[in-house]
């Protein structure tokens, strides 16, 4: 990976992080030191137009995601 995947992949980051309100919804925003050295995972209640569940979990060091409705059995 060069300079440039590096800048690239901040910019991306950056721009994410400008869409988000932290100061108004509870989801984390990513800064700070990992909690220890075991993978991690994220289940989050998502109240966006429609309350679905985040969830997220660390494969390789890169946060895989997607999302589940809420609601009955499917």
């Amino acid at each position: 990976m060069d300079d440039m995947d590096d800048v690239d992949d901040a910019d991306r980051l950056a721009r994410y992080r400008d869409k988000r309100h932290f100061d108004r919804t509870d989801e984390p925003s990513g800064e700070g030191d990992r909690p220890g050295d075991e993978p991690s995972f994220v289940v989050q209640i998502h109240d966006a137009s429609t309350t679905h569940f985040d969830f997220r979990l660390e494969v390789d060091g890169v946060l895989k995601s997607w999302s589940e409705p809420t609601g009955g059995e499917r």
